[in-house]
Order: C-alpha cells, then structure tokens, then sequence
C-alpha cells in the first residue's frame, strides 16, 4: 500500500512541475513588458473587441510579374473587430511605410478586461518607443479607414 501512495504522489508530482514549466514559457514567450501592455490597453478604444497584428506580404505585386512571390520585407498587418451599434464589423490594414520588422500581438477583450499577448512567430519589438509608435499608427489607420465610410458611427 505505501508503493501505491508512493506512485501517486510522484504523478501528482509531476503534474505540479510540468504546469509550473509551462506557466513559465507561456510567460516567457509574450516578452511584452508589464508598461507596455498598459500602454496597449489605454490606447485601445473602447469600440475594438479585439485587434490582431502581425507580418504581411505586401499588398500589390507588379501585374505581368512572373514571379508571384515578391520580394522584400513583410509590413505590418492590422485587423481589428469593432463593435458598433450591435453588430461586428472587421477592419483591416496593411502599414507599408513603417521602419523596423513587424511583429505579432493579440489585444482581447474579455469579460474582466484586456488580455494582450505576443505568443506568434515575431514578438513586440525590444524598443518600445518603436512598439508604441507602431502600435498607435496601426489604430489610428483602423479608425481613418473606419470612420471614412460615412455609415459607420465615428469614433469619439
């Protein structure tokens, strides 16, 4: 009988660890920092039920190119999903002009809140000025192309 309490208290063990590790490389894998993602949550409006950004082939390839992998670097891609007048409506934009690589973000609404994560291929920059900057050119594109269709309400 002791072989069996033995047995699993090891197992339970185990399990204790292996979520212990994987807390720690779900945190370890955002590598967004704590004011950064204060940052994000203010500057979020309140309209937005969520906002995706990540890598994106550019939008135009030349017309007759053979090749239809152009080359370059990826732009910033943004899709954001807008809560207005009880319906959903997705926005999407692709920023060409930005400097530096893209990168992967994930802003959620949920029912306590935001939740924001980085957990792609490409995480927030090291730099925040350049994470913040771009982070405010991408909504601030949604919200002109949102608001530039004179049936959608307009933000405040």
């Amino acid at each position: 009988m002791l072989r069996h309490h033995t047995s699993s208290l090891r197992h339970a063990l185990a399990g204790i660890l292996l979520a212990a590790i994987s807390t720690l490389l779900t945190g370890c894998s955002d590598e967004i920092a704590d004011a950064d993602v204060a940052f994000v949550i203010a500057a979020t409006p309140p309209q937005f039920e969520s906002l995706r950004m990540y890598g994106a082939a550019p939008e135009s390839v030349a017309t007759g190119s053979r090749n239809t992998h152009a080359p370059g670097k990826l732009h910033q891609g943004c899709l954001a999903i807008i809560s207005a007048e009880g319906r959903e409506v997705r926005e999407t934009v692709i920023l060409e002009d930005e400097a530096g690589t893209p990168f992967d973000l994930d802003v959620t609404r949920t029912s306590d809140g935001w939740n924001v994560t980085s957990d792609g291929l490409t995480p927030p920059s090291a730099d925040p000025v350049a994470f913040r900057t771009r982070f405010t050119s991408c909504v601030n594109a949604i919200r002109d192309k949102y608001a530039a269709d004179p049936e959608k309400a307009p933000f405040h």
